[in-house]
């Protein structure tokens, strides 16, 4: 048990490292499913037997690092060899050192593929992840690992933020006690969003897996979640699942003290292979707090959609994220094929056609403002 909260300690410590204050402004990145097919395993694997999976953030790491803080979904086990993609994902530990390594500090792990490899797969995952340094929540040990670390509390920049993480299932595999994989239930996310607040957060962000597959705009059961989320004292609703980009929302709930509040329902994949029309891309979300005398005053939020290349750059194949607005206006600046421009600019138009309707969520033209390139090599100062 101490060894457990030691590393507990350890881990946490780059979350805890900006005390507390009265003031301050923190940016938030939100990633979508960070996902491990078959040609995905294949694509990174090397001559030596190593993976490296560094090309697939190549060219959006220096946005993700621009942030105070970022967080994906990891969609796969880490439970060892052997790698397998769809349907039961085990990926190389070298995924997510590399989605660490190009900026995103938290990883959720409640999804619907969590348990793919079973109770030895669920365990190894967050064994690796505390191996890695990388924060997590939505799956636990037992119950008493639970309790300590949901809701995640993050103190950056002078703000307090509480993360909760839920899935709607399991893909039918059972969870075997005493681990806990975070489900949707109303009498758990209850006990959650009070303990956040008894812990003092500033802000409550809920990050959820749920809705149908492929369909771009959210359910019904979906806009209900979140208003129940919102309306019980969550500042934020941030959700995957669908594979595909759905419609989002600023929901005005009445005396929260934040309001309106950015419901995402679905930000599509991060990276995967599937090639379907709105399954190659996603968004990124930013969301901007600024908290003055005590309490948070303004939110901003803004999206950013990418592609997923599935090419050739500088002789490595290899799955490439993309931002698609400036990747359309500048194809050569990624080494995108001719033939494969069309696809990106289907994925572009529909994206940004769909997501207009929401003037409070407008598109951030982050890559615009570079001064210098493109490539991640360098960056400048963006507002």
């Amino acid at each position: 048990m101490r060894k457990r909260l030691c590393a507990l300690l350890i881990f946490l410590l780059p979350l805890l490292c900006q005390a507390q204050s009265d003031s301050g402004s923190l940016r938030i990145i939100f990633g979508g499913d960070i996902m491990g097919h078959g040609p995905q395993i294949n694509a990174a694997r090397q001559v030596d037997g190593s993976f490296d999976y560094e090309p697939s953030f190549r060219y959006v790491s220096d946005y993700i690092k621009s942030a105070d803080l970022a967080i994906a979904n990891l969609e796969v086990t880490l439970a060892g060899p052997p790698y397998t993609g769809y349907p039961q994902f085990s990926s190389p530990a070298a995924l997510a050192a590399a989605a660490n390594a190009a900026g995103f500090d938290v990883l959720t792990t409640a999804n619907n593929h969590c348990v793919d490899r079973g109770s030895v797969g669920l365990r190894r995952t967050l064994d690796t992840l505390d191996t890695l340094g990388i924060p997590h929540l939505g799956t636990y040990r037992d119950t008493i690992s639970r309790m300590a670390e949901h809701p995640l509390m993050v103190d950056r920049c002078g703000i307090r933020l509480a993360l909760l993480c839920y899935t709607y299932g399991t893909n039918g595999i059972e969870v075997q006690p005493p681990q806990v994989v975070n489900m949707i239930d109303t009498i758990a996310m209850l006990r959650d969003l009070q303990e956040a607040q008894h812990r003092g957060a500033d802000y409550v962000i809920t990050l959820i897996h749920w809705g149908i597959e492929y369909q771009t705009t959210a359910n019904a059961e979906q806009r209900q979640t979140a208003r129940w989320l919102l309306e019980h004292g969550s500042d934020a609703v941030i959700g995957g699942h669908p594979h595909v980009v759905q419609d989002f929302t600023y929901d005005a709930i009445p005396g929260n003290g934040h309001y309106p509040e950015p419901v995402i329902y679905s930000m599509g994949n991060f990276v995967s292979n599937q090639r379907d029309v709105n399954c190659d891309g996603g968004i990124m979300i930013e969301l901007e707090l600024e908290k003055r005398d005590g309490r948070i005053t303004s939110q901003r939020c803004q999206y950013m959609p990418y592609w997923v290349h599935r090419g050739t750059v500088d002789s490595v194949y290899q799955y490439y994220v993309v931002p698609s607005t400036d990747a359309v206006e500048h194809p050569d600046l990624y080494q995108i094929e001719p033939e494969l421009r069309p696809a990106l600019r289907r994925f572009s138009d529909n994206t940004r056609a769909r997501l207009a309707t929401e003037p409070l969520i407008p598109e951030h033209r982050y890559y615009e403002a570079m001064e210098v390139n493109r490539h991640g090599t360098e960056k400048a100062e963006v507002n």
